[in-house]
C-alpha cells in the first residue's frame, strides 16, 4: 500500500473516532457497553482529543514525500497499533467491553499490518 493512502485511510479512521470520542462520548461509549459516567466521559474526551491530533497529522502528512518522516510515521504507527490491539484485546476478553471490542481489535490489527508493511517496502527500497 502506498504512503498517502494508508495515511489517509488511518487519518480519516482517527478523526471520526476521535470526534466522536470528543464530541459524544455519551452516545459511542455505551455501543461498547462502556459506562457514562463523568470521570469515563472526561477520559474519553481525553482519548478523542489524542485521535483528532493524531488523524490531523496523518491527513496533513499523506502528501509527503520525505522518506524520513514517512518512515518514523511508520514505525509509530507499528508500535502504537500493536498496543492498540494489546489493550483493545485485554479490555474485550476481560469483558470491560462488549463484543464491540473486537472491532477496535481488527481495526488496530489492520492498521499493524499496513503500517508494517510500510517500513518492510521502505527498508527494501532503502
Amino acid at each position: 500500500m502506498r504512503p498517502n493512502t494508508l495515511f489517509l485511510i488511518a487519518g480519516v479512521l482517527a478523526l471520526a473516532f476521535g470526534l466522536g470520542f470528543l464530541l459524544v462520548p455519551a452516545a459511542v461509549l455505551p455501543v461498547y457497553a462502556v459506562g457514562t459516567d463523568p470521570a469515563t466521559v472526561l477520559m474519553s474526551r481525553f482519548f478523542g482529543v489524542a485521535l483528532v491530533q493524531l488523524g490531523l497529522t496523518l491527513y496533513f502528512l499523506r502528501e509527503t514525500r520525505d522518506a524520513a518522516a514517512t518512515r518514523a510515521v511508520a514505525l509509530a504507527g507499528v508500535v502504537g497499533s500493536a498496543c492498540g490491539v494489546l489493550v483493545a484485546a485485554m479490555g474485550t476478553l476481560n469483558h470491560l467491553t462488549n463484543g464491540m471490542g473486537w472491532s477496535t481489535v481488527a481495526i488496530y490489527g489492520l492498521l499493524l499490518l499496513g503500517y508494517a508493511g510500510l517500513l518492510r517496502a521502505r527498508t527494501a527500497l532503502a
